[in-house]
């Protein structure tokens, strides 16, 4: 930045310089032309002004004014006296209505810089102008003693600049270091520095203060979910099995119809409480998944035996196809049957009564699928990506179920995404909705 900002500051008071000497040297010029044209040599020039031009001599008295060139003459509307005369740009014309003399700087035919000045000295007449053309001076100020000075301003700069950036960047180091677990260290000096990095570490210690209160509060309230889940789940599913146990003795009857009802409101709360507590499980930084052989041919018997009630309440049909053999995973038993259960739980509770459901587990080639597909009204294309984001339901399931979270789905992709498996949603031809878990073996 330095260089940036002196360098080409010296180059500039340089090319002042030169500026401020050359328009001196034009002053010099005006006074001593003014001097010369006394009342008898301003005559002759009025009678003959294509003869001035003669260089300039010494003066009398031993006075020795400056040293003119060739001399030329121009009217009132700047024609010059001789075809030899340099003609007048607008620039110097504006001088001389305004200044009553202006100058410039030209290249001569030698290739020598001449200095050209113009002075009025008429109001009309022949000899109203007159230009003076001399060589320019050499220029006295050579550009090393700026680039030398601003050489010695930026060493000096960098000779006291160079702890304090060097302290600034050992605090920088820290913090980033703190950033990473280590401790902060800060800077026992008692100037500006030292204050703004102790005043880090206080502002890191209070901070660190209050997430470890949040972290406190956050994990009692996920074993507050935890704890409440469990306990109230173990009642809801012996009212379920009492619900199922009545809605078979009912039968079809409007009676049978309300008790359908309570059924499904039943499942809904208990996939609600299963859910916050599988949400309460991935949320708590404490608790890892448990790494242990899954039996997808289990889980799917169980998740569709656990909804084939509800599907039946519905009047709808719950099929389900699984391999012959085991087919093991390694994962979160409780996690993973959730997600299967929620794919399954959506498929049911958003059908229509006389639609059918399905759970296909299938594999290949050292990978395993499960489909669950159901001939619902499905999903818009637009809300077809977006389903399983947390708090998201689509236009149809707001429709339909006013009252749902959104919860299931966004779990299920979580718990897929902890395992290293894909959760993919497709529309069903013609209409329907296809969700599909599917990873490899291991």
């Amino acid at each position: 930045m330095l260089l940036v900002v002196l360098v080409p500051l010296a180059v500039l008071v340089v090319l002042g310089q030169r500026h401020w000497e050359t328009r001196t040297a034009a002053l010099a010029v005006v006074e001593a032309t003014s001097e010369r044209l006394d009342d008898r040599l301003l005559e002759r020039c009025l009678t003959r002004p294509d003869l001035l031009g003669a260089r300039g001599r010494r003066g009398r008295r031993g006075r020795r004014p400056a040293r003119v060139g060739h001399l030329y003459a121009y009217d009132a509307s700047y024609a010059p006296a001789r075809a030899d005369a340099p003609e007048l740009d607008e620039g110097m014309r504006a001088d001389l209505e305004s200044e009553g003399y202006g100058w410039r700087e030209v290249s001569g035919p030698n290739g020598r810089d001449m200095l050209q000045v113009a002075l009025r000295t008429v109001d009309d007449g022949a000899c109203s102008v007159i230009l003076v053309e001399r060589p320019a001076a050499p220029f006295e100020a050579p550009l090393w003693p700026p680039l030398l000075f601003s050489l010695l301003a930026i060493a000096a700069a960098f000779a006291a600049a160079g702890p304090l950036v060097r302290r600034v960047r050992r605090l920088t180091a820290a913090a980033l270091a703190a950033q990473r677990g280590e401790a902060f260290e800060p800077d026992p000096t008692n100037d500006e520095i030292g204050a703004l990095s102790r005043a880090f570490a206080a502002d890191r210690e209070e901070l660190a203060r209050r997430n470890e209160a949040l972290e406190r509060r956050e994990r009692a309230l996920t074993r507050f979910v935890s704890n409440t889940t469990h306990d109230v789940g173990i009642p809801l599913t012996v009212l379920q099995g009492h619900l199922v146990a009545l809605r078979q003795r009912l039968g079809r009857s409007d009676d049978g119809k309300v008790l359908g009802k309570a059924l499904e409101e039943a499942h809904y709360i208990g996939a609600l409480i299963r859910n916050l507590a599988a949400a309460a499980k991935l949320d708590d930084p404490e608790r890892h998944l448990v790494r242990e052989p899954v039996d997808l041919t289990q889980l799917v018997e169980r998740v569709a035996g656990r909804h084939e009630p509800l599907a039946r309440a519905k009047g709808l049909s719950l099929d389900f196809a699984t391999p012959d053999s085991p087919v093991e995973l390694t994962g979160d038993l409780t996690l993973l049957e959730q997600a299967v259960g929620n794919l399954v739980h959506n498929a049911v509770r958003y059908n229509d009564g006389g639609g059918h459901v399905a759970v296909l587990l299938e594999v290949a080639d050292g990978r395993f699928e499960i489909r669950v597909i159901d001939d619902g009204p499905g999903v818009s294309e637009a809300d077809l990506a977006r389903l399983g984001e947390r708090r998201f339901r689509s236009d149809e399931a707001r429709t339909r179920r006013p009252t749902g979270t959104g919860l299931g789905l966004s779990i299920a992709r979580d718990v897929a995404e902890r395992h290293g498996l894909t959760l993919a949603f497709a529309n069903g031809d013609p209409h329907g909705l296809i969700a599909t878990l599917s990873g490899p073996l291991r």
